[in-house]
């Protein structure tokens, strides 16, 4: 997909919360930048490491950027920071039916209410594909930047609403409905994708558990430019804990 904004680079200063980073741009001013991956970021967001944000200013915000893409510290490969990016390269992939295992429906729906009791207010699943035959597959698009190794790992970060996303795919299986968790990995170099083990054990075993109860757990890497990004492959997923 093409990207509505253009970028200017900057150096990564501080990050005094998870929703913002205070960068220096190429004029010497000093930015602060809303940072949409709540993620640690640890491995990314080091003293120095260049930044790419977009001028965003908001009234009421005390934010005037919008944080892009990080250049790996190392490689200087360059990655999406946008946790909303994922669910945008899903729907593109849906509308050109480029991924295999979601090529097959008739209609689509985003932000659909889940049909299982939460409360007062029920969670949103991101989509849902019927096919001709009126079959519903429930899909969860989840975003990762971790790469150790050419292997991805989510979460970053606990993530409880994560877990409860991955139970309810699970209740909704049990339903009768078809559901996956589909990861999409912001940067190309990922060659598979695990859980989360050591840092967030409840999702990785939820996980595993989805996964056993028939819940289609798939990853997709992609391809990032400053001006577009594209699923790229189709990677595994291993779900069992082990290095």
């Amino acid at each position: 997909m093409r990207f509505p904004f253009t970028t200017e680079p900057a150096t990564f200063l501080d990050r005094p919360n998870r929703y913002v980073v205070v960068a220096e741009l190429g004029s010497g001013e000093v930015a602060r930048a809303h940072c949409p991956d709540p993620g640690r970021l640890l491995e990314l967001l080091l003293p120095g490491v260049r930044l790419h944000l977009s001028s965003a200013p908001h009234e009421g915000r005390k934010t005037t950027h919008e944080l892009r893409f990080v250049e790996h510290p190392e490689t200087g490969l360059l990655i999406s920071l946008d946790s909303r990016l994922p669910n945008a390269l899903f729907r593109e992939a849906l509308d050109a039916r480029s991924m295999e295992p979601f090529a097959g429906w008739a209609s689509y729906a985003r932000e659909v209410p889940s049909p299982l009791a939460d409360g007062p207010v029920r969670s949103r699943v991101d989509f849902v594909l019927t096919d001709e035959a009126g079959a519903r597959t429930w899909v969860e698009v989840k975003s990762a930047t971790l790469v150790v190794g050419r292997c991805a790992y989510f979460p970053d970060a606990v993530t409880e609403r994560g877990r409860r996303h991955v139970l309810e795919m699970i209740e909704l299986t049990r339903m009768g409905d078809r559901c996956a968790v589909c990861f999409i990995v912001q940067r190309p170099d990922a060659e598979m994708l695990r859980p989360q083990w050591d840092r967030d054990p409840a999702f990785a075993q939820a996980l595993s558990d989805a996964e056993d109860a028939g819940v289609a757990v798939v990853a997709y890497n992609a391809d990032v430019a400053f001006d577009e990004a594209t699923i790229r492959d189709r990677i595994p997923v291993v779900t069992a804990p082990g290095a």
